[in-house]
């Protein structure tokens, strides 16, 4: 009997060593396919991670341009201001010099002289 005993505990072992060796097989292919699906989690995190680098980049490209525009805008009343102070500016000037030349003909002589015209200056 003891080697129908040795035979059976010699089956019985193979069995449990090809169990273990099929158990070993699909945990390796469940490693594999873990590592797979890492690898692609990372791929597609990269991607997410660049896209959202390029909207950010977006986000400050449309931000430097709303600034840039609220800047003009805020200048073009200032701008219309100062031009209308220029043309201000100009027609007094004209003022001044034919009131000084009226007082310069006025003083030198008592003979009337006419009025100079804008275009003449």
């Amino acid at each position: 009997m003891p080697k129908a005993s040795a035979k059976t505990q010699s089956a019985s072992h193979s069995s449990i060593v090809k169990e273990l060796v099929k158990n070993n097989v699909a945990l390796q292919n469940k490693m594999a396919d873990l590592i797979k699906s890492n690898s692609d989690l990372l791929k597609a995190q990269v991607k997410t991670y660049e896209e959202i680098a390029s909207m950010v980049s977006l986000f400050r490209e449309a931000g430097q341009h709303m600034v840039a525009e609220t800047e003009d805008e805020k200048l073009r009343p200032l701008l219309g201001r100062i031009s209308e102070l220029v043309e201000q500016n100009k027609s007094i000037m004209r003022g001044l010099i034919l009131i000084q030349k009226y007082i310069r003909s006025s003083t030198s002589s008592e003979i009337p002289q006419r009025p100079l015209s804008p275009e003449e200056f």
